[in-house]
């Protein structure tokens, strides 16, 4: 079963969202899903999958892990948290629902398949979707924390143009048509106070 939790604060939005995610669920895989209430502060941390406005967090934890905690049914702290830029203004329906396969597949899929990054986009037919790179990262992490590109240039030590092509390049690879969708979802990445690359381009 997965845990499903909707925050975004459009109504019509989320209704429609809740259908189409209900429709990938019951014409592929006949699982149950259980959507989960956004006030009630324990569901955010029982949820497998969040959706965001323009954003979706994907939580995969270690099956192993949690049968080996004593038997208390928790999950275990090891896992991968996957964010995906989830933005869907230019998209069809068809395309909006092509994506939302893609999202509950990663989050049903094993711990152990996705370590292998390379050996999971693979699997899961995510080659041909441009990533961001190390640097690209950089920037949109740098981005979400306030910096300006002036300060960008020199904390990474290149040129304002330089960076200012990281910028679109990711930006592009997001599917943000406007600065204020990329700096949203840099700001959210950037307070989740994580080292690691997350981000998934889809």
């Amino acid at each position: 079963m997965l845990n499903i939790l909707l925050m975004d604060s459009n109504f019509y939005l989320m209704s429609g969202l809740s259908a189409l995610i209900f429709n990938q669920c019951t014409d592929v895989h006949k699982e149950e899903v259980l959507f989960l209430l956004p006030s009630q502060e324990k569901n955010h941390d029982i949820a497998d999958i969040i959706f965001r406005d323009d954003m979706v967090t994907i939580r995969i934890f270690n099956q192993r892990s949690i049968c080996t905690s004593h038997g208390s049914g928790r999950k275990g702290d090891e896992g991968m948290t996957i964010h995906v830029p989830f933005i869907t203004k230019n998209l069809t329906l068809d395309e909006i629902s092509i994506k939302i396969g893609k999202i509950l597949s990663i989050a049903r899929a094993d711990y152990n398949v996705l370590v292998n990054r390379e050996e999971a986009y693979w699997n899961f037919g995510l080659k041909k979707y441009a990533q961001l790179s190390d640097t690209e990262n950089d920037v949109m992490i740098l981005v979400g924390r306030g910096y300006d590109s002036t300060d960008i240039s020199r904390i990474l030590n290149r040129s304002r143009k330089t960076i200012s092509t990281h910028y679109r390049n990711a930006s592009r690879k997001m599917g943000a048509v406007n600065r204020a969708e990329f700096y949203r979802y840099a700001s959210f990445i950037a307070n989740c106070r994580r080292d690691e690359r997350n981000t998934l381009c889809l």
